[in-house]
């Protein structure tokens, strides 16, 4: 988990829309966090292209847990996105 938890942080360094995502997902409150999990589920449900399964699985593991705000903490300690 934590490499991809780092791939991530690595692809929000390029990627300043993405950042802003996590750091979004990262604000919320639990409820928020549960209606928007609830969102993207039923958005992705019929969603089949490689894109899009890419873009599922990106908000499906920021959502899980406190990985957003663990991919923030590897921003800010930058030493380890190599």
């Amino acid at each position: 988990m934590e490499d991809v938890l780092l791939q991530i942080a690595r692809a929000c360094v390029q990627d300043s829309s993405l950042f802003e995502v996590v750091r979004h997902v990262a604000s919320m409150s639990d409820e928020e966090r549960e209606l928007f999990k609830t969102k993207v589920k039923v958005y992705f449900l019929n969603k089949t292209s490689e894109v899009d399964l890419q873009a599922y699985e990106f908000f499906r593991l920021i959502l899980e847990d406190k990985n957003a705000e663990r991919v923030l903490e590897l921003l800010e300690k930058g030493s380890e996105l190599g």
